[in-house]
């Protein structure tokens, strides 16, 4: 198979560069194009069976049918965290960054920051390109072309920029009116330009504060749920703590920006200690994902806290009524098959907690 024939999809080699890791050697194998792994130790010194036929293909079929990718030594990212702190306006932030990198311990350090400061998606958009690039100069360096999602590079050590064009099924925003904005709520009557030219309307959406989740789970393995009302579906609903990232402007609504008064984590941890008298020392960032595509604007920051030890009562603002509750695994399980289990963004932390518990 000739190499100008091949066009490889970047996003396969974007995805690769981002599984990378000490333990498994990656290659491109261009006749099914996908990519294969082998354990770079492998178990006792000594492949299985299938990876021992893997190693004799590849070795058999160098820079012919596989192709070596990038391994966690290639991509430095160590150096592209460094990039994204000088590319930061000088000041606090990047000082602290700056500190946050220096000796062991700097990729957690880095991370508790970024979240503090929060500025975790401008991260994870400048890690995709700078990722976005190692997966072009790969391509180039091997004579392949390439496609991405805007468009198609040809010709050997073809390394230069692409300027990304709008998504074509995109919408227009045309038309907005505000029904009723107020300091609890945005909510919006729009009109939109479809791809094809034609004008619909009525959408509607609404704007509010984002929002933190926590899979909170305490000394016995036990987890941390709470019971109140909610007004949407009128009925009393068991899920995880959670509660709004505090503004400076008093808000509850409108994209965040410089004007949260606290970062996610500091909102998780004091939610999860108002609403259950818990603290934890153990926490991890599980995900950050939109609160509600289709209608709102927001987004909620999901987080695992371990080992959480009671160290107060309940500490609620007037407007919340609702109880502690601990549940086994199994239990949280039980309710969930049987629909009991009823916040959406809250059945998805669990099951990202239990795939990360199991391994994954």
């Amino acid at each position: 198979m000739k190499k100008d024939k091949i066009k490889v999809p970047l996003e396969l080699i974007i995805d690769a560069i981002e599984m990378a890791d000490d333990e498994w050697n990656q290659y491109l194998d261009i006749e099914q194009m996908e990519v294969v792994s082998l354990p770079e130790y492998p178990f006792m010194g000594e492949y299985d069976e299938d990876e021992r036929e893997l190693a004799e293909l590849i070795e058999e079929e160098w820079n012919v049918r596989f192709f070596g990718l990038p391994s966690k030594f290639d991509i430095h990212e160590y150096s592209i965290m460094e990039r994204f702190i000088w590319d930061l306006p000088e000041g606090q932030m990047q000082d602290s960054l700056e500190n946050a990198i220096r000796g062991r311990g700097a990729f957690r350090r880095f991370k508790d920051a970024i979240i503090r400061y929060g500025i975790e998606q401008s991260w994870y958009d400048y890690q995709k390109e700078a990722y976005r690039q190692l997966a072009v100069e790969w391509c180039g360096d091997h004579g392949f072309s390439y496609e991405d999602k805007h468009a198609v590079i040809s010709g050997k050590n073809q390394k230069e920029e692409i300027t990304e064009e709008k998504d074509p099924l995109a919408w227009e925003e045309v038309r907005t009116e505000h029904i009723i904005q107020d300091e609890w709520i945005d909510f919006r009557r729009s009109a939109y330009r479809f791809p094809n030219g034609e004008v619909f309307e009525p959408y509607y959406s609404y704007s509010r504060r984002d929002y933190v989740v926590i899979v909170a789970s305490d000394m016995d393995g036990n987890y941390l749920c709470v019971r109140q009302f909610r007004q949407g579906i009128k009925k009393v609903t068991t899920e995880f703590p959670a509660g709004g990232i505090e503004r400076k402007d008093g808000r509850e609504y409108g994209p965040s920006g410089d004007l949260s008064a606290e970062d996610a984590l500091a909102a998780a941890k004091r939610e999860l200690r108002e609403e259950t008298g818990y603290e934890s020392d153990e926490w991890r960032h599980l995900l950050t994902v939109p609160s509600n595509a289709t209608l709102a604007d927001n987004y909620a920051y999901v987080f695992a806290a371990e080992k959480c030890r009671k160290v107060s009562g309940q500490s609620l603002d007037e407007t919340e009524f609702l109880n502690v509750r601990k549940l086994s695994v199994q239990e949280i399980e039980d309710m969930i098959a049987k629909g009991e289990f009823e916040q959406a963004v809250h059945v998805m932390a669990w099951l990202l907690e239990r795939r990360r518990a199991a391994g994954f």
